[in-house]
């Protein structure tokens, strides 16, 4: 196994295996940028050293770079062409930190687009001048001729046919032309997607052997369906370097499939960061992706129901996002009581607050004391798509869409006759749940008998307690008389749904106008109230 040696800014290295990806992640502000500048300061003896081509080479891609190519390309010497794509400048005296990023290298603009292209096209134009002379002396030895190589030229338009096979990139004559089946243009009239996609595939093939390769944000317009896909090609095709990525795209760090990850906490805006390697596999309980997404964040975090397209997301990242919270979906209410219990498992997480918030369900109150002694919150309706028809949301509603009066009272009222109706079915379905949590809470011991396990369950299963469950179940629905006792229970994901043609809206679009209302920076007022019609339903965790 190949490495390579890296210096870190806390005075220790580490060994990275050549052809192995690091994924570089961390807050907004936690400095990342800066991090990747002082690893090519450390690393890089032509940062503010005279250029020496056999220096280890920290090549790094700013996220901030010019995507511009010329009319026509300079094609110079190939050690004039390396000394500026990887400088900046061809000059006796020149160094990286004033040429290439004009002494600001976490800000400054790249534009190295036609030097890149200038050294690609030197380093294909030398390979073929090699085999060249391979076939020249073959010849002369009355051999056959060498099998040729796949050429750098052959390789980026491989790639490009790969990524995008309706259009063609043609390299030949060191110039830059692509084409689809109606027309042929320039390579300055490609789309800023076609650009960086060629703009990396040139970076990436021309360093030179063993160097590191920082890309700081590489997902940056490329479409999510080929950003993995060219990455995994340059990685293959590049396996005698390091890729370290820096990156806020979850999906795509997940996607390189490293061990462990580098977690960059917080910098002092000076010369000092707080960072650290995590090891992925100790942290077993949580998926990969939700460790990546509350390492990047410096707000407190509340796991939620659902999906980024669902209720609980698109509403609770609303009503939480003025406190300084980021609502990340975990699927089931399962999955948010196994993460933040998880969570707390984890000492190196004591710092990141987390929270999960869940449905009620038709959870007794025991249950749901016990899951907020452990920080999970139930909402005070029976589901999220209750608190869009709570009575003082109804109210502003009404008011807002300038409905005749008393359109919130017939919603209200629909909803009491609808409960009444399915009464019967929702005792049922509370009397079944409650069995099943009663099923999943016992626990036995290892060396308990088969005889004592039946047992136990004839106990607590026998008629009477059955019974005496259903009952419960049927009090408890009985007693729901008022509007807010009966959205506090009634488990019908259609509800909100009545509120549509009351007030006069087509199917689905009364919820969307809250979540479309809560959205609206500019209307600050009406957020606040709408964020005061249900803010005693939900968790107050601020």
């Amino acid at each position: 196994m190949e490495t390579i040696n890296i210096k870190f800014p806390n005075g220790e290295s580490k060994q990275f295996e050549k052809g192995k990806p690091i994924v570089v992640l961390g807050s907004n502000g936690a400095g990342k940028t800066r991090f990747s500048v002082k690893i090519e300061e450390l690393n890089d003896n032509n940062y503010r050293n005279f250029y020496n081509s056999d220096n280890f080479l920290v090549h790094r891609l700013s996220a901030q770079k010019s995507l511009q190519l010329s009319d026509n390309i300079i094609i110079k010497g190939l050690d004039v062409s390396e000394k500026e794509a990887f400088i900046g400048d061809s000059s006796q005296y020149s160094v990286k930190l004033g040429s290439r990023f004009n002494n600001n290298p976490a800000t400054s603009f790249l534009n190295d687009y036609d030097k890149m292209l200038s050294l690609f096209f030197a380093r294909n134009n030398k390979q073929t001048e090699e085999y060249y002379e391979k076939c020249r002396k073959a010849q002369a030895e009355n051999k056959p001729s060498p099998i040729a190589d796949e050429s750098m030229k052959e390789q980026a338009e491989s790639i490009w046919k790969y990524l995008l096979p309706n259009r063609q990139i043609d390299l030949s004559g060191n110039e830059v032309h692509a084409q689809t089946n109606e027309s042929r243009y320039h390579g300055k009239e490609m789309s800023d997607g076609e650009r960086v996609i060629l703009y990396m595939i040139v970076q990436c093939l021309s360093v030179k052997s063993n160097s590191l390769i920082i890309i700081d944000e590489p997902e940056l317009h490329i479409h999510k369906a080929i950003l993995n896909k060219l990455w995994d090609k340059l990685e293959e095709l590049r396996q005698d370097c390091v890729f370290m990525y820096i990156t806020h795209d979850l999906d795509f760090a997940v996607s390189r499939n490293v061990d462990e990850v580098l977690w960059v906490k917080s910098f002092n805006g000076l010369d000092k960061w707080e960072y650290e390697f995590l090891l992925i596999n100790e942290y077993s309980d949580l998926p990969e992706g939700l460790i990546f997404e509350i390492i990047g964040t410096q707000k407190k975090v509340i796991f939620v129901e659902g999906t980024k397209d669902s209720l609980d997301y698109l509403i609770y990242q609303e009503l939480y996002k003025d406190h300084d919270y980021h609502v990340i979906p975990c699927g089931g209410c399962s999955q948010v009581i196994n993460y933040v219990k998880a969570k707390k498992g984890y000492s190196k997480f004591n710092h990141i607050e987390v929270y999960g918030i869940i449905d009620r369900d038709f959870r007794p109150q025991n249950e749901i004391d016990s899951l907020k002694d452990n920080g999970i919150y139930a909402i005070d309706v029976a589901e999220v798509e209750n608190l869009f028809i709570v009575p003082e949301l109804l109210d502003f509603m009404e008011a807002h869409l300038g409905c005749q009066g008393g359109t919130a009272e017939n919603v209200k009222n629909l909803i009491i006759e609808i409960f009444k109706e399915q009464k019967p079915k929702q005792i049922q379905e509370a009397f079944v749940k409650e069995i099943n949590h009663q099923l999943n809470i016992i626990k036995f011991d290892e060396k308990v008998t088969k005889e004592k396990i039946k047992e136990n369950i004839n106990n607590k299963f026998s008629i009477e307690n059955i019974n005496s469950i259903y009952e419960s179940k049927c009090y408890l629905f009985d007693q729901a008389q008022d509007y807010k006792s009966i959205i506090k229970l009634f488990n019908f994901k259609e509800l909100s749904k009545c509120a549509d043609s009351k007030y006069g809206l087509q199917k689905g679009q009364y919820r969307q106008k809250i979540i479309n209302l809560l959205k609206r920076s500019g209307n600050i007022e009406t957020k606040k109230k709408i964020i005061d019609a249900v803010k005693t339903y939900i968790p107050s965790l601020i």
